[in-house]
Protein backbone atom coordinates (compact mmCIF):
# COMPACT_ATOMS: atom_id res chain seq x y z
CA UNK A 1 0.00 0.00 0.00
CA UNK A 2 1.20 3.71 -1.16
CA UNK A 3 1.33 6.64 1.30
CA UNK A 4 0.31 10.35 -0.10
CA UNK A 5 2.60 12.47 0.55
CA UNK A 6 -0.35 14.24 2.96
CA UNK A 7 -0.49 10.75 5.10
CA UNK A 8 3.34 10.81 4.86
CA UNK A 9 3.20 14.21 6.26
CA UNK A 10 0.26 13.70 8.96
CA UNK A 11 2.16 10.43 10.44
CA UNK A 12 5.99 13.04 10.63
CA UNK A 13 3.94 15.54 12.53
CA UNK A 14 2.07 12.85 15.04
CA UNK A 15 5.40 11.59 15.71
CA UNK A 16 7.22 14.76 16.54
CA UNK A 17 4.50 15.25 18.94
CA UNK A 18 4.59 12.41 20.52
CA UNK A 19 8.14 12.89 20.59
CA UNK A 20 7.50 16.38 22.26
CA UNK A 21 4.96 14.70 24.35
CA UNK A 22 7.34 12.37 25.89
CA UNK A 23 10.37 14.66 26.55
CA UNK A 24 7.74 17.17 28.43
CA UNK A 25 6.57 13.95 30.59
CA UNK A 26 9.68 12.46 31.38
CA UNK A 27 12.24 15.30 31.87
CA UNK A 28 10.71 18.71 31.73
CA UNK A 29 7.97 18.09 34.39
CA UNK A 30 10.49 16.24 37.03
CA UNK A 31 13.22 19.49 36.19
CA UNK A 32 10.17 21.94 37.48
CA UNK A 33 8.79 19.57 39.85
CA UNK A 34 12.25 19.32 41.58
CA UNK A 35 12.75 23.12 41.50
CA UNK A 36 9.14 23.12 42.89
CA UNK A 37 9.69 20.51 45.52
CA UNK A 38 13.65 22.93 46.56
CA UNK A 39 11.88 26.11 46.94
CA UNK A 40 8.90 24.33 49.28
CA UNK A 41 12.01 23.10 51.06
CA UNK A 42 14.21 25.72 51.01
CA UNK A 43 11.50 27.92 52.68
CA UNK A 44 10.07 25.50 55.21
CA UNK A 45 14.06 25.34 56.63
CA UNK A 46 14.95 28.63 56.18
CA UNK A 47 11.94 29.61 59.04
CA UNK A 48 10.49 32.35 57.76
CA UNK A 49 8.08 29.90 55.48
CA UNK A 50 6.11 27.69 55.69
CA UNK A 51 5.30 24.81 58.35
CA UNK A 52 6.62 21.78 57.40
CA UNK A 53 3.39 20.24 58.29
CA UNK A 54 1.60 22.31 55.88
CA UNK A 55 3.73 21.15 52.77
CA UNK A 56 1.93 19.71 50.18
CA UNK A 57 3.96 16.23 49.71
CA UNK A 58 3.25 15.78 45.92
CA UNK A 59 2.77 18.41 43.40
CA UNK A 60 2.52 16.29 40.28
CA UNK A 61 -0.70 13.91 41.84
CA UNK A 62 -2.66 17.18 42.37
CA UNK A 63 -5.50 17.73 39.76
CA UNK A 64 -5.19 21.06 38.04
CA UNK A 65 -7.69 22.92 39.84
CA UNK A 66 -6.17 21.86 43.55
CA UNK A 67 -2.90 23.78 41.69
CA UNK A 68 -4.58 26.86 40.57
CA UNK A 69 -6.22 27.15 44.19
CA UNK A 70 -3.25 26.93 45.93
CA UNK A 71 -1.63 29.38 43.85
CA UNK A 72 -4.63 31.57 43.94
CA UNK A 73 -4.15 31.52 47.70
CA UNK A 74 -0.28 31.93 47.81
CA UNK A 75 -0.69 35.19 45.66
CA UNK A 76 -3.47 36.74 48.22
CA UNK A 77 -1.29 35.91 50.94
CA UNK A 78 1.74 37.36 48.95
CA UNK A 79 0.12 40.38 48.16
CA UNK A 80 -1.32 41.07 51.76
CA UNK A 81 -5.13 41.64 50.07
CA UNK A 82 -8.15 42.23 52.45
CA UNK A 83 -11.18 39.44 51.42
CA UNK A 84 -13.85 41.07 53.57
CA UNK A 85 -13.22 44.08 50.41
CA UNK A 86 -13.42 41.75 47.03
CA UNK A 87 -16.38 42.75 45.51
CA UNK A 88 -18.74 40.33 43.97
CA UNK A 89 -18.46 39.95 40.10
CA UNK A 90 -21.77 38.45 39.93
CA UNK A 91 -23.45 41.32 42.11
CA UNK A 92 -25.71 43.95 40.40
CA UNK A 93 -24.50 47.44 40.90
CA UNK A 94 -26.46 49.45 43.73
CA UNK A 95 -27.74 51.74 40.74
CA UNK A 96 -29.65 49.24 39.01
CA UNK A 97 -30.99 48.23 41.90
CA UNK A 98 -32.39 51.56 42.95
CA UNK A 99 -34.64 51.17 39.89
CA UNK A 100 -36.31 48.70 41.24
CA UNK A 101 -39.08 48.79 43.84
CA UNK A 102 -38.83 45.30 45.87
CA UNK A 103 -42.51 43.64 44.39
CA UNK A 104 -40.32 44.04 40.82
CA UNK A 105 -42.92 46.65 39.58
CA UNK A 106 -41.13 49.76 38.24
CA UNK A 107 -41.34 52.53 40.28
CA UNK A 108 -44.24 54.74 39.70
CA UNK A 109 -42.72 58.03 40.97
CA UNK A 110 -41.49 60.96 38.35
CA UNK A 111 -40.51 59.68 35.50
CA UNK A 112 -42.07 56.40 35.78
CA UNK A 113 -44.49 57.23 32.56
CA UNK A 114 -41.48 57.77 30.44
CA UNK A 115 -39.97 54.13 31.87
CA UNK A 116 -43.55 52.91 30.98
CA UNK A 117 -43.24 53.92 27.19
CA UNK A 118 -39.28 52.68 26.93
CA UNK A 119 -39.78 49.32 28.34
CA UNK A 120 -43.09 48.71 26.27
CA UNK A 121 -44.21 48.37 22.99
CA UNK A 122 -47.83 47.92 21.31
CA UNK A 123 -47.79 45.54 18.91
CA UNK A 124 -51.55 44.85 18.06
CA UNK A 125 -54.34 46.77 18.15
CA UNK A 126 -58.27 44.96 17.83
CA UNK A 127 -61.04 47.50 17.44
CA UNK A 128 -64.42 45.13 16.30
CA UNK A 129 -67.43 47.19 17.59
CA UNK A 130 -67.47 47.60 20.86
CA UNK A 131 -64.61 45.12 21.80
CA UNK A 132 -61.45 47.04 22.02
CA UNK A 133 -58.19 44.73 23.05
CA UNK A 134 -54.53 45.30 22.67
CA UNK A 135 -51.47 43.09 22.99
CA UNK A 136 -48.33 45.20 24.96
CA UNK A 137 -45.31 42.69 24.58
CA UNK A 138 -46.74 39.41 25.21
CA UNK A 139 -49.63 40.63 27.20
CA UNK A 140 -53.26 40.71 25.87
CA UNK A 141 -55.09 43.46 27.66
CA UNK A 142 -58.86 44.29 27.45
CA UNK A 143 -59.82 48.08 28.76
CA UNK A 144 -60.19 48.07 32.54
CA UNK A 145 -56.82 45.91 32.87
CA UNK A 146 -53.51 46.85 33.95
CA UNK A 147 -50.09 46.67 33.33
CA UNK A 148 -47.09 47.27 36.01
CA UNK A 149 -49.41 49.63 37.58
CA UNK A 150 -50.67 51.21 34.60
CA UNK A 151 -54.72 50.65 33.38
CA UNK A 152 -55.76 50.66 29.92
CA UNK A 153 -58.18 53.23 29.60
CA UNK A 154 -58.65 53.45 25.98
CA UNK A 155 -57.70 52.14 22.55
CA UNK A 156 -57.84 53.93 19.45
CA UNK A 157 -57.09 52.52 15.67
CA UNK A 158 -53.18 52.73 16.31
CA UNK A 159 -52.92 53.66 20.17
CA UNK A 160 -53.69 52.51 23.25
CA UNK A 161 -53.56 54.59 26.60
CA UNK A 162 -52.72 54.01 29.71
CA UNK A 163 -53.40 55.85 33.41
CA UNK A 164 -51.68 55.87 36.72
CA UNK A 165 -53.16 58.26 38.89
CA UNK A 166 -52.80 61.72 37.17
CA UNK A 167 -50.15 60.33 34.98
CA UNK A 168 -50.88 59.15 31.52
CA UNK A 169 -49.26 57.47 28.82
CA UNK A 170 -49.85 56.54 25.28
CA UNK A 171 -48.38 53.64 23.19
CA UNK A 172 -48.53 53.95 19.70
CA UNK A 173 -48.00 50.89 16.90
CA UNK A 174 -44.37 50.91 15.14
CA UNK A 175 -45.94 51.86 11.80
CA UNK A 176 -48.05 54.70 13.52
CA UNK A 177 -44.72 56.63 14.44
Amino acid sequence: MELTKRQKVFFAIMIIVLGALIVDRAYLSRSSLSKAQAEISDSSTSGGGVPEAEVIPDLASQSPTVKLVHGIEALWSEKNLDSSRARDAFCLPESWLAEVSPDNRPRTDQGAETSFARNHQLKAVVVQGQTRCVMVDDHFLVIGQELEGFKLVAVDEDSATFESGAKRVVLRLANGR
